[in-house]
């Protein structure tokens, strides 16, 4: 994501061993989640911990309009990671959030979609507690729930599917027996970060069990402006025919519930900043959202 233009992206201050005098009122961290993309889909308790934040560190996957809804004069520090490209250390952002909230700064933490699914919050929430740091959890609308109901689709459908079994496409499958039972699951699948390895997925399904004809959909950059759906069938995707459209953050998603199709009518995106009084600006509008067919 690129920095937004009012938001200066500065070195780290230097940290201190946490030895000095306290300061005379104690810091806190939200770890909030900002849902999986655009600013309306932030929670109003995620939006007021925003609103309260001196510092704040986000991910580099946020929408660049997020910026919009920092507080005037808060510090601002992109401290996201993006797959092959680097970015700032999971250990640097504990020693930000630790240092900053040790000087007496409410610091907001602001992870895309949930900070408890496939975003290290768990890793966060424990580094601060170690720390003797007070600091609160505020979930986000996920990637899987954005994705879905984007490109208009049920995760769960009765008598279609009654679970939901969701994997990070990195690191997949290592024994037949786990593919045996994804395949005879019978539910909606959801595979965070699975663009690089869709294919290999299919395979491995259709290779144990799974029916060629399976509905499967790669969701890219969903609730974003450029929000593309493709569907196709387990057959396409493992003869390699499902490619990626886009080359943002995708989740793909295999299941007969993807039969149960949707198709929602766009309204003018709600307003999150009229929730908070004060708030610096309005978050732009989206659209946009591209559908097409695989295979």
């Amino acid at each position: 994501m690129p920095v937004p233009q009012r938001v200066e992206q500065v070195p780290s201050p230097p940290l201190s061993a946490g030895t000095g005098p306290l300061p005379d009122r104690p810091g806190f961290v939200s770890l909030v989640g900002a849902g999986p993309g655009c600013p309306d889909l932030i929670t109003v308790r995620g939006l007021r911990a925003l609103a309260a934040a001196e510092v704040v560190l986000y991910d580099a996957l946020l929408d660049p309009s997020f910026a919009g809804l920092f507080p005037e004069g808060a510090l601002a520090i992109p401290v996201g990671k993006r797959c092959g490209k680097g970015g700032t250390e999971q250990a640097d952002i504990h020693r930000l959030m630790i240092e900053h909230a040790r000087a007496g700064r409410r610091v907001a933490r602001l992870k895309g979609g949930d900070p408890l699914i496939f975003g290290r919050g768990g890793e966060e929430a424990l580094a601060l507690e170690a720390a003797g740091i007070p600091f609160d959890v505020i979930p986000g609308v996920s990637a899987l729930q954005g994705a879905a109901a984007g490109a208009g689709f049920p995760l769960t459908h009765r008598e279609v599917s009654r679970r939901i079994t969701v994997l990070e496409g990195h690191h997949l499958p290592a024994t037949a027996a786990a593919w045996r039972d994804l395949a005879a699951s019978g539910g909606t699948l959801a595979v965070y970060m699975g663009t690089r390895t869709l294919r290999t997925l299919a395979r491995e399904l259709l290779d144990h069990g799974a029916p060629p004809t399976l509905p499967v959909a790669l969701v890219e950059q969903a609730q974003c402006p450029g929000q593309t759906s493709t569907f196709s069938t387990l057959a396409h995707a493992a003869s390699g025919a499902l490619l990626p459209a886009t080359g943002g953050p995708g989740i793909l998603f295999l299941g007969e519930s993807l039969h149960h199709r949707f198709h929602p009518t766009q309204e003018i995106p709600h307003e999150p900043t009229a929730l908070v009084p004060g708030s610096p600006r309005e978050a732009r509008a989206r659209g946009g959202r591209r559908e097409r067919r695989a295979g």
